[in-house]
C-alpha cells in the first residue's frame, strides 16, 4: 500500500478510536450516563473504521452513515466483513434518530453498552487487520 494511503488511513482508524473512547466517557463511571450521545459515537466509529478500509483498498471515501453500503463495499475485498450484517443494522439508526429530539426515549444503558461492544468488536477486527496487513508488507 502506498504510504500515503496508510497514513490516511490510520488516520480514520484513530479518529474511530476517538468516538469509541468518547461513547466509553459518557457513559461509564459516571452518574447520569448519556446514552444518546454514547450511541452516536459508536455508528461514528464504526463508519470510520470501514471507511479506513476502503481508504486502504484504494477506494473512494464517500459521504454517507449507511454502514451496510460501507460493509458490502468492504466484503467486495475481504469477505470476512459480512460477518458485521447485523452491526449495521444495529448501529446505522444511531446516525441520525438520537441526534435531535425526537418522541422515542433515549437507548437505555443496556442498550448503549451493546452499541459499546459492538463497534468495539468491529474497530478491533480492522484494527488488527490493518496489523496483519502493515507486517506482510515490511
Amino acid at each position: 500500500m502506498p504510504e500515503e494511503l496508510n497514513r490516511i488511513a490510520l488516520a480514520w482508524l484513530e479518529k474511530a478510536r476517538h468516538d469509541l473512547e468518547t461513547a466509553r466517557r459518557v457513559v461509564e463511571g459516571t452518574a447520569e450516563p448519556i446514552t444518546d450521545t454514547a450511541v452516536y459515537h459508536c455508528q461514528q466509529a464504526a463508519e470510520k473504521a470501514l471507511k479506513a478500509v476502503l481508504v486502504e483498498a484504494g477506494q473512494p471515501v464517500f459521504k454517507t452513515h449507511d454502514l451496510m453500503m460501507l460493509l458490502t463495499k468492504c466484503a467486495a475485498g475481504d469477505q470476512r466483513f459480512t460477518r458485521w450484517i447485523d452491526l449495521a443494522a444495529t448501529l446505522t439508526p444511531y446516525a441520525t434518530h438520537f441526534r435531535y429530539p425526537c418522541s422515542d426515549p433515549d437507548p437505555g444503558l443496556e442498550e448503549a453498552l451493546e452499541a459499546i461492544a459492538l463497534a468495539t468488536d468491529l474497530y478491533e477486527f480492522v484494527r488488527t487487520r490493518f496489523d496483519a496487513h502493515h507486517d506482510q508488507s515490511t
